[in-house]
């Protein structure tokens, strides 16, 4: 393809996603004005324990709670990756670095 052929291309595809991306911006904006009043809080009465610590930091921060949703994630994956590591070592198989001998 000669390099001007290439930038046509390139011109087309970018107008398409162009359009594409205005067409859905406008349907989305088809219902009026945005709402600014929608506020999200958990419902805490009736709650105890760990769960209404949980709702109470969603409930005053976001932040923190995507702080603690990153955190309890991270530790889930040592968890689960140490835990499957040392049963596959009690199975026998070592998942450890391989030697290669060439």
């Amino acid at each position: 393809m000669s390099g001007i052929a290439k930038r046509c291309l390139v011109g087309v595809a970018r107008a398409a996603l162009a359009a594409t991306v205005a067409m859905t911006g406008t349907a989305w904006a088809a219902g009026g004005p945005p709402a600014t009043k929608l506020i999200n809080v958990v419902d805490t009465r009736g709650q105890s324990g760990v769960g209404l610590s949980i709702a109470q930091i969603y409930n005053e921060s976001f932040l923190q709670f995507g702080l603690l949703v990153v955190v309890v994630m991270v530790v889930q994956g040592m968890v689960l990756g140490f835990g499957m590591d040392k049963a596959m070592n009690l199975l026998g198989l070592d998942l450890g670095k391989l030697s290669h001998h060439e």
